[in-house]
């Protein structure tokens, strides 16, 4: 038995957190475990000019959990999109559903026919908990994974960071490149974020900070086609840390992106470049002595 909340989930944002902590409040209350059913899209057929993600669904996943979720499900919207709303609650229900925990306009089943109204007959008729959790604003805006997918385009980190209730972060791979940044003298690790598809932050330098073997490492991290030094046609990820030099070849790294220092440039020469990057390192030093101070 479980008490349920469901939706896409992508980022795990503020507005999706208040309707966890409800759920987990719910179901304390009725003594059953608590369950997020997340729907994932395939958002390419749905949705073509879809901007991606804001997190791979394995990272939304671990999101969940720590949100304090005991059980999540993932569902594929195209296994759901033709049932109709009381039978989709009905199949719930058959699987030991007890309470339903959703956003006031939240829509569901086929051609979205099921909404508040809907689940309002659905409880009395069938008995099961209802709770209906008002919209969460910020600013007179309501939070959403849309509004925050443009501010990370936009490279607006801040108001990203605001909406999610904590920094926006970059999963990846470090791989090995040609090594072009220990050749400046800036060694940089460079990262996969996979082939899920994802939305791209604004092309440029971020200060950034991680996290290894216990040990806060703030670095500054390049958002780019790297237009100077062996050009890219795809968005690449290159991370230099400051007073850090471990290999990190093959780790999974997390990146919190904290500051858009500036957007990518394009230099006529190897001595403009390196003298940016050290323009850089000096402003985010300041930056970050700053932030230490106001922890």
């Amino acid at each position: 038995m479980f008490v349920a909340c469901i939706g896409t989930f992508d980022g795990v944002h503020l507005g999706h957190r208040k309707i966890m902590a409800e759920t987990i409040e719910v179901a304390s209350e009725l003594g059953v475990n608590s369950t997020a059913i997340s729907i994932i899209y395939p958002w390419r057929y749905y949705f073509p000019n879809f901007p991606g993600l804001v997190y791979p669904v394995s990272q939304r996943i671990e999101l969940i959990i720590n949100a304090g979720i005991e059980n999540i499900v993932t569902v594929d919207m195209a296994e759901i999109r033709d049932i109709e709303p009381e039978d989709y609650i009905l199949f719930l229900l058959e699987q030991g559903l007890k309470g339903l925990v959703v956003g006031e306009d939240f829509t569901f089943g086929k051609r979205a026919r099921g909404n508040a109204d809907i689940l309002k007959e659905m409880s009395e008729k069938y008995g099961f908990t209802l709770r209906l959790v008002p919209k969460l604003e910020y600013q007179g805006k309501r939070i959403s994974s849309s509004w925050i997918r443009g501010a990370i385009a936009r490279g607006d980190i801040k108001l990203a960071n605001k909406l999610l209730g904590e920094p926006y972060t970059i999963y990846g791979r470090v791989y090995r490149d040609k090594r072009l940044g220990s050749k400046l003298g800036y060694p940089t690790a460079n990262v996969s974020r996979g082939n899920d598809k994802l939305v791209y932050p604004r092309p440029g330098v971020y200060i950034v900070r991680s996290v290894f073997d216990g040990r806060e490492v703030f670095g500054l991290l390049n958002v780019g086609f790297r237009p100077t030094v062996n050009p890219s046609e795809e968005i690449k990820y290159e991370v230099y840390y400051l007073d850090f030099n471990e290999n990190l070849y093959d780790n999974i790294i997390e990146m919190e992106l904290l500051e858009y220092l500036r957007p990518e440039l394009k230099f006529n020469t190897i001595d403009e470049l390196t003298t940016a990057i050290a323009r850089d390192e000096k402003i985010a030093r300041n930056w970050i002595a700053r932030f230490n101070s106001e922890k």
